[in-house]
């Protein structure tokens, strides 16, 4: 799963618009972003955090500079603790050249010492946004652990599974509590990349998706025309 081989298969299987959601750790969203410049695969700053409460959530970031204080949020927020590679597998970071450059031994599915509300606080600061991760999920999912999904939270959508957008027959433009419903191949091996794509539809003046800021307003697009 190195971003190089991710970016080729992306590409092979015509999928406009991709990003690489790493747990707590931002290297090859960065790397990925670099690697796609004159290529037909449009890339998304992002990662995947796990909250205090150890929910998942996505933030999804305008440019390197935002990503990179993620980062350092991170840092300053996460653990020190060794990955075991025997039950999390070894977590290789690839150079520019798809060559393995460092093996990360830092434990990177641990939960940040931050709660949810605040990361969606600090993400919205540095210009991000903000969604929940397979929020009905039992493993790290947001209803699962906290209970519910308040309305009245501040994030920007939420993402189901893949595997709940087929059952529930979700399409883009829905809302779930008055959170846009988003979803993800949540790929972990090659050979899922393109299995499952969300594909947008017009809303107002928005008719593709291909990067951040299209991102953006198309969310916002959603809960405009429907409240409206």
């Amino acid at each position: 799963m190195s971003p190089q081989l991710i970016l080729k298969q992306a590409d092979k299987n015509k999928i406009d618009l991709i990003a690489i959601t790493d747990h707590n750790t931002i290297d090859h969203s960065i790397l990925l972003n670099k690697l796609s410049k004159g290529t037909k695969v449009n890339t998304i700053f992002g990662v995947e955090l796990t909250t205090k409460e150890e929910v998942h959530l996505l933030g999804y970031f305008p440019n390197e500079e935002s990503i990179r204080k993620m980062g350092l949020k991170i840092k300053e927020c996460l653990p020190i603790l060794e990955n075991k590679p025997s039950f999390f597998g070894y977590q290789l970071v690839y150079d520019y050249h798809g060559e393995i450059m460092e093996i990360d031994h830092l434990l990177r599915q641990n939960a940040m010492q931050i709660s949810l509300d605040e990361l969606v606080e600090f993400i919205h600061s540095i210009g991000g946004i903000a969604v929940p991760a397979h929020i009905e999920r039992a493993y790290c999912g947001l209803i699962n652990q906290i209970g519910f999904l308040d309305p009245e939270s501040n994030f920007d959508a939420v993402e189901v599974s893949k595997f709940q957008w087929k059952k529930d027959n979700y399409k883009s433009g829905d809302l779930l509590k008055g959170f846009p419903v988003i979803s993800g191949s949540d790929s972990h091996f090659l050979e899922d990349i393109g299995k499952f794509f969300m594909e947008t539809k017009r809303i107002k003046e928005i008719t593709e998706v291909t990067n951040f800021n299209s991102l953006k307003k198309y969310l916002r697009n959603i809960k405009f025309e429907k409240y409206c």
